[in-house]
């Protein structure tokens, strides 16, 4: 007999191969049930372990530390049984991705000249490997179909790009069923799955909702016609949506009430909300939480700690991390298997143009879902074209409804193909948006920080943003130092959230609060300031920092300034920057009022047009997917995936002994044989800075390096981390780029 996996000593006890490649099969097949990819998925994972069958393999499970390349015989039996065939040699590659790169990753397609050493599939179809034809033992009548029907709705060009996005799938459909089959034979205790439906959770919504079913202000009203409103156009057609409410206007229940409405009316399996920026991620999952289920709400993105989640959450009240409802939570951040997910858009596209078995995994979860995009003029200009021709994918061939949510709705339509357009859910855009107006924006013009810092001091309650994090800090110690508050990326998530809760508790209490902040203030984050200042920047950036002046409609009208600023502190603006704030000093000028819709439409219009072809597309992703050789899948995964960089590797983590938690975790770290392991409970107290950055802090003494890797702050002395502002870089290690 031969083997898959190994489970102690007893053999008796060990998974025979056979049984490991059908089971996997018919998960594959039971992932992608009513797709037009079931069959290839089928294939895939019937033949991604053939490899297994060598002698040298079953060596190995017996101790043989000699590596074998498995992974390379599946792809090469699917080309051979392909035959001379071009059309079945087509599919054959497109299956041959999957299998080579299971492990691996979606490799590069390659030439016909790469030596057989190289990482691409061409080179692969050329390498040696162990004998496997063992495998007619256990698959004597092996009668592998081609199928050729794709049934695939081109969204650009010839269609190549489709072909590339069913690649994907079919991949991400393999490597989950492959570890899904593995941890059921490794584990004997599997908590996945079992979450309440979408219908449930909707009623759900419903009970949570009749407590705003009679509301008393004329605001409250205003929010519950919208959601009612919505919701009444859920029994709609699938497609692409437009929700354009205001700040205040209760996007984050009324985009939940669509959604669930939504996925009901057209039996989908999940709702996937996407956020940019992980520091208002929590807030919106504690929402859904308090308004559903709790553990049926994944919370997944780069800074989530399960320790301080367990810690903070009522629904889970055990001591230990074994229990059930996080044992679910955690396995389900693996492939999206429940039904609402809070992310960030960071985490989302990069999985889609990852080549990483890891991250693509849950990407056959996107399959009959509502995608929701909140802050939709976030998403990344250079990227955008990439990002709206995958999510086009999805809504064409894929059964999912997309919904950008925002008050500031870019002209996102022109990236898609036209069969798909956007509906918009708001009848009356215009009038919303007057009826919840709630301050008045002004421009001051040119003002040096002593004259900013003296207009905040006039004020009790005042905010402050800011370009740069050096403009930041500076304009901040002008302010007056009773109850003055600091927000950037120099200080740790952890830091920056305790500060909010400072402010939070001040604007609630009446207290004396100035704030001077960074951008990261912008989006998402619920605080109501009766006036608010912002440096000249994009119209957006503008809209959303006046979403923090008067909110609640508490004072007769907000007032904020907006000012173009005179500082030492700003040597330099990045070009973008200098464009986005050009194109807002001529809506300034020409419109009374520059932040309402029409001035916004005026806006967008004037930025998009003056930019360069390749503005939307400027790592060239998309040429990866389209290189017009009609009979052959010449896609280069793995090159795009290494390029696809929302946000830029090129800065270093600097863990920050920030509190007792810290402390606990950088010990961990310290002593740990797996220190990759204790990286996510650190997660909060990280900042991330330049290489130039680094090395400043480095050279003084500032920074431990443990394994040879990690960095972590040695000490907390005001000179290194000040307890309002954060990480201390040292003078002149720092330009004025762009930081949040």
């Amino acid at each position: 007999m031969f083997f898959a996996h190994s489970k102690g000593e007893n053999r008796a006890d060990w998974q025979s191969l056979k049984c490991h490649l059908e089971n996997t099969a018919q998960i594959a097949r039971s992932l992608s049930t009513d797709t037009h990819f079931e069959n290839l998925a089928y294939i895939a994972a019937l033949l991604h372990d053939i490899g297994k069958y060598s002698i040298a393999f079953q060596n190995r499970l017996l101790g043989d530390p000699k590596s074998v390349d498995h992974s390379t015989a599946g792809a090469q039996l699917i080309n051979k049984m392909a035959g001379e065939d071009k059309l079945k040699q087509f599919v054959a590659h497109l299956i041959g991705f999957c299998i080579a790169g299971h492990h691996s990753g979606l490799p590069d397609y390659g030439s016909r000249i790469d030596h057989y050493t190289e990482p691409t599939l061409l080179a692969r179809l050329k390498r040696k490997v162990d004998d496997y034809s063992n495998y007619s033992d256990d698959f004597s009548d092996l009668n592998i179909s081609f199928p050729t029907d794709f049934q695939i709705k081109p969204t650009r060009k010839n269609g190549q790009f489709s072909i590339s996005f069913l690649v994907r799938m079919i991949y991400s459909t393999l490597v989950d069923s492959d570890f899904l089959e593995t941890e059921s034979f490794l584990k004997e205790d599997i908590s996945r799955g079992k979450h309440l439906s979408i219908i449930e959770l909707k009623q759900q919504l419903g009970f949570f909702l009749k407590k705003f079913e009679n509301p008393v202000s004329d605001l409250n009203i205003k929010r519950s016609e919208l959601l009612f409103e919505c919701v009444e156009q859920a029994e709609g057609p699938q497609g692409l949506f437009s929700m354009t409410i205001p700040t205040g206007g209760g996007k984050t229940l009324t985009s939940l009430a669509f959604s669930l409405a939504h996925a009901k009316q057209h039996d989908l399996k999940r709702v996937i909300y996407c956020i940019p920026y992980t520091s208002i991620i929590e807030q919106t999952a504690k929402v859904f939480r308090d308004a559903l289920n709790g553990d049926c709400v994944l919370e997944h993105h780069s800074n989530f700690d399960w320790q301080g989640f367990h810690n903070r959450n009522e629904l889970i009240s055990e001591d230990d991390l074994s229990n059930t409802a996080l044992k679910k939570l955690k396995l389900a951040s693996e492939n999206w298997d429940i039904p609402i997910i809070v992310t960030t858009n960071v985490q989302f596209f990069e999985s889609l143009f990852s080549n990483r078995s890891s991250r693509v995994r849950k990407l056959h979860s996107l399959i009959k879902s509502v995608i929701v995009f909140d802050e939709a003029q976030m998403l990344p200009r250079d990227y955008l074209e990439p990002c709206m021709i995958s999510l086009a994918e999805l809504i064409a061939n894929y059964q999912a409804s997309v919904v950008f949510c925002t008050a500031t709705q870019p002209p996102l339509s022109q990236f898609f193909p036209d069969f798909i357009q956007p509906t918009e859910l708001i009848k009356s855009p215009t009038k919303i948006y007057n009826f919840f107006k709630r301050v008045k924006v002004k421009n001051i013009n040119q003002k040096t920080d002593m004259q900013i810092a003296g207009l905040l001091n006039e004020n009790q309650q005042s905010l402050c943003i800011v370009n740069t994090r050096k403009h930041a800090k500076g304009l901040f110690e002008y302010v007056t130092e009773n109850n003055r508050y600091h927000l950037s990326t120099l200080m740790c998530p952890a830091h920056r959230s305790k500060t909010i809760e400072k402010i939070h508790s001040d604007l609630r209490n009446g207290k004396p609060c100035r704030v001077v902040s960074t951008q990261i203030m912008e989006a998402g984050i619920d605080v109501d300031f009766p006036v608010g200042f912002r440096a000249l920047a994009g119209l957006d950036s503008i809209v959303q920092a006046a979403g923090r002046i008067n909110r609640e409609n508490k004072f007769e009208s907000g007032v904020f300034y907006v000012f173009e600023p005179e500082s030492e502190l700003i040597k330099h603006v990045p070009a973008f920057i200098r464009q986005t704030a050009s194109v807002a000093r001529i809506i300034l000028d020409q419109y009374e009022d520059p932040i309402s819709i029409e001035a916004l439409n005026a806006y967008y219009q004037l930025l998009y047009g003056v930019q360069a072809e390749d503005a939307f597309d400027k790592k060239g992703i998309l040429a990866h997917f389209e290189k017009n050789i009609l009979d052959e899948p010449n896609f280069d995964f793995r090159t795009a995936s290494e390029k696809f960089k929302l946000i830029e590797n090129d800065q270093v983590s600097v863990i920050i002994p920030w509190n007792e938690s810290a402390n606990e975790g950088i010990e961990k770290l310290r002593f740990s044989e797996y220190p990759l392991s204790s990286l996510r409970s650190l997660q909060p107290f990280i900042v991330n800075i330049y290489p130039h950055e680094f090395n400043a802090l480095l050279g003084i003494g500032m920074i431990d390096l443990v394994h040879d890797h990690y960095a972590i702050l040695n000490n907390l002395d005001e000179e290194v981390y000040h307890p309002d502002t954060g990480l201390v870089i040292p003078q002149g290690a720092t330009g004025d780029a762009y930081f949040s």
